[in-house]
């Protein structure tokens, strides 16, 4: 049986976030890496760092998308505030990167 969380549960950071973003196009995994670590990451060719001093947080910005989701789906960099949110909340905030293939595979699976 799952668990239903209630709006309590999600303020109080009990219930973990996962933002989930193609490859090519994750601009919020790559700024939430650039603030979170300080070991080297691998970065995008066609993405740039810009700070925003009003947030003080380090964000991905893409030049161009490799991913076929871009057209619909893709940032060419996330709200600052949402990173700066995320980096703050207490509880779990797991970014996860896919290859398009497997988006592509997953959405016939689920309209079936």
């Amino acid at each position: 049986m799952h668990k239903v969380y209630s709006q309590t549960d999600v303020a109080s950071c009990q219930v973990p976030i996962i933002a989930l973003e193609t490859i090519g196009s994750d601009c919020f995994f790559h700024s939430m890496s650039l603030n979170s670590t300080k070991d080297e990451i691998l970065f995008p060719e066609d993405a740039d760092v810009f700070h925003d001093r009003e947030n003080d947080v380090k964000l991905a910005r893409f030049n161009r998308f490799s991913s076929k989701a871009s057209g619909s789906l893709g940032a060419s960099q996330p709200s600052a505030k949402v990173v700066k949110m995320a980096l703050e909340r207490q509880g779990d905030v797991k970014c996860v990167s896919v290859p398009d293939e497997l988006n592509i595979n997953l959405n016939v699976v689920v309209d079936r």
